[in-house]
């Protein structure tokens, strides 16, 4: 049963290490509550669900919120909102209500807090409006509550709706409160912060702009929440309340506040960094914070870079700085794979990918809150296309150099120089990739200079750590290999059409007396492309696969992975369709996985795969580089590559570590020349191959089976 306002013993001021600003106020307050309008210079949807007790009734009894957030803007920014249209006006109230979208629409990040959230917008039981102030926020913070005995408390003072002013231990806050009660000091003090808030919320307080969310966004969380919850079924919707018991601070205060955290667990067990890991951040650390990791694929870079992130905020935080982090990423897939990543370590970037409506405003909006003070720390993960964009480039150029932290994920794709030219210069800088200076134009071996590795050092400095594959393996961080060479030699048309592209590449490298022009260079990658082609689309591949995979029991089929070459055979056809139908003839159950894959197929064919509901994934570039497939136990690898990053990437691919995993399976289709075809390029062919197979065989368990087989090999080649 409801009970007055007056009924409460409240005091007329609250200060945080005197007071428990949640329990002593807000909870039993908004518990009577009917009506709450709240007008804060920040908000968190957290403090929606740390008052679950008090909203709960809120809804029951029909009642209301209006919520006014304030937003900063520059004095130029304001004066150009101030006097632009209706439409320009609500294009940047858009980007905001976007932000929000984005988190409630985000299945994965869809939590109580959130779809409490949604709830009180779908019941229409909230109202919000965005107040504009010219040379920073809106930063009056003004509470008034309303009981169903017409009672009135109005607080007032510098707590904002964020759980880092409404908990110990965080910031120290204050609030003045005014009784209605108490006629005299109400009438004096408190009835002005109610007209106020009219003013405000009207739209009529000098020198700020209030400006409404356009009606089709509540539509929008009305839709979305709608198939998620009955909102006619309080019964539901208390037992949503019930899933957040007592401790709700406490967990908002461990888990919310917007720092990084270095977990306790991580993937079901107790976290604990590496010796490889602490080494390297030594390294880094004693080469001013700069440098590349050169660490196998598989061997924890990621989370080597998460616990540098956590470490440098904590260091920064002492001295009461901030911290902001730009993880930069070469495609989106990675970037997704990044974000659960991130999340591990309690940090929620800005996805600065898809479409730029997405992240502008509310990188904008997070880099102005961190220079007038109120964020501490903020992370951008972007990916190149997007890094080298003047849009963001434009942002990011605000933040202070001394600030700043760049983690390049696969930086060997920053060594063309507008992506180089885009790094944002950076106090801290950590580069990470197996191979640093190895990227596609190493498919020919050119004695030419390769400005690819000096445009990266001359931004990272210098590679300061290795750690490599064997010491992975030894480790027991990576799983050890089998390792099966599958012979197949190029048909006659195929080797003449071989040494047609060889011998075009070799007349223009000694034209040009090895030092290529600009034009000369763009002439040999699209030979060394054309040639790659041919290698991976060799007809007696395919042949060879079929018999392969006729004969592979069903209990080995499944966790397998099948790297084909792009481009077409001679009818035509796609060499990932080619595959896929002798996958489907020989009653295998396999799916492609592309780069047009969209991302949510993604996610479904990767937990089938893992689940072994499929047995394979055809793939061509997209599983090179960052996506993890730890349960993979078999690697078919039918594209040909002389490129060691591509194959140093997919042997590592296959060798993660993964529950009842004690070892993988390589096999790899060796293109040879031409049998009884006399060529000169015999010799450079053979080569090329046997480097990636000495490679390959160096680690593989069955080592000495297969130097055998290399031996013959040589023989028969020569």
């Amino acid at each position: 049963m409801s009970k007055p306002f007056t009924d409460l013993v409240l005091k007329t001021v609250y200060r945080t290490g005197d007071d428990d600003l949640f329990n002593d106020f807000y909870r039993p307050v908004l518990s009577q509550a009917i009506r709450y309008d709240r007008a804060v210079g920040f908000f968190s949807s957290s403090i929606i669900a740390s008052n679950i007790k008090g909203i709960s009734e809120l809804i029951k009894k029909n009642g209301t919120m209006r919520l006014v957030i304030g937003n900063p803007l520059s004095e130029d920014e304001f004066e150009a909102i101030k006097y632009a249209s209706e439409e320009e006006k609500n294009t940047l109230v858009n980007g905001y209500m976007n932000e929000l979208l984005i988190m409630i629409q985000d299945d994965s990040n869809f939590s109580d807090r959130l779809r409490l959230l949604a709830i009180l917008v779908a019941t229409k039981k909230l109202e919000i409006k965005f107040a504009i102030r010219r040379k920073g926020m809106y930063h009056e913070k003004i509470g008034i509550a309303y009981d169903e005995f017409n009672n009135l408390i109005v607080f007032q003072g510098s707590a904002n709706e964020t759980p880092s002013a409404l908990f110990e231990n965080l910031n120290a806050e204050c609030i003045s409160v005014y009784k209605s009660w108490s006629e005299k000091i109400f009438e004096e003090y408190g009835q002005h912060y109610v007209k106020a808030f009219e003013v405000l919320w009207n739209g009529e307080q000098k020198d700020t702009l209030t400006i409404n969310v356009l009606s089709h966004y509540y539509e929008k969380i009305i839709k979305h929440i709608n198939q998620h919850q009955d909102l006619n079924d309080f019964t539901g919707f208390d037992k949503l309340v019930s899933t957040l018991d007592e401790s709700i601070e406490q967990k908002i205060y461990d888990n919310d506040k917007p720092y990084p955290k270095i977990p306790l667990y991580l993937s079901g067990k107790k976290f604990q960094v590496r010796e490889h890991q602490t080494r390297a951040l030594a390294n880094w650390k004693a080469n001013y914070f700069s440098g590349i990791l050169k660490h196998a694929t598989g061997s924890g870079k990621t989370i080597t870079a998460l616990y540098a992130i956590s470490k440098i905020f904590e260091a920064k935080y002492k001295k009461n700085d901030s911290l902001v982090v730009v993880i930069s990423v070469p495609y989106i897939a990675l970037a997704s794979q990044w974000v659960k990543e991130l999340n591990n370590f309690n940090i929620y970037p800005v996805e600065c990918f898809e479409n730029r409506a997405k992240w502008s405003a509310s990188l904008s909006r997070k880099i102005q809150l961190l220079q007038f003070g109120e964020l501490k720390f903020l992370c951008v993960l972007v990916v190149n296309k997007t890094l080298t964009s003047d849009s963001f480039q434009e942002l990011i150029k605000k933040v202070n150099k001394e600030s700043l932290m760049v983690i390049g994920d696969e930086c060997h794709r920053h060594g063309a120089i507008n992506t180089r030219n885009a790094l944002p210069d950076a106090y801290f800088k950590l580069g990470l990739s197996a191979t640093p200076f190895q990227d596609d134009d190493t498919e020919i071996d050119n004695p030419f200079p390769n400005d690819a590795k000096e445009n990266i050092l001359s931004y990272y400095g210098a590679i300061v750590d290795e750690y490599s594959l064997q010491d992975a393996i030894n480790d027991g961080i990576l799983t050890p290999y089998d390792y099966y060479i599958i012979p197949i030699y190029l048909t006659e048309q195929e080797q003449i059409d071989y040494d047609e592209v060889s011998e075009s590449i070799s007349t223009i490298l000694i034209n040009s007396g090895g030092n290529p022009s600009k034009e000369e260079r763009e002439r040999l990658l699209i030979y060394a492309a054309k040639r790659g082609r041919i290698l991976g689309s060799a007809e007696n591949k395919l042949i060879a696969l079929d018999k392969l995979i006729e004969n592979t029991p069903a209990k080995d089929r499944s966790l397998s992975l099948f790297y084909v070459g792009e481009g077409s055979n001679s009818q035509d056809v796609r060499i990932i369709d080619a595959v896929s139908l002798i996958l489907q003839k020989n009653h295998w159950r396999a799916s492609q996985f592309i780069g047009e894959t969209d991302k949510n197929l993604r996610k479904s064919l990767l937990d089938a795969f893992k689940d072994k509901e499929i047995d394979a994934l055809v793939a061509m570039k997209v599983l090179d580089e960052g996506i993890d497939v730890p349960a993979c136990q078999r690697a078919y690898i039918l594209a040909s590559t002389k490129n060691p990053r591509q194959y140093i990437q997919r042997r590592g691919r296959v060798l993660r570590k993964f529950p009842q995993k004690s070892s993988a399976s390589i096999y790899d289709f060796v293109v040879l020349p031409c049998k009884d075809y006399i060529t000169k390029y015999k010799k450079a062919l053979l080569k090329s191959e046997l480097e990636r197979i000495r490679d390959f065989t160096l680690l593989a368990t069955n080592k000495v089976e297969i130097e055998t087989i290399i031996d013959t090999l040589e023989m028969e080649n020569v």
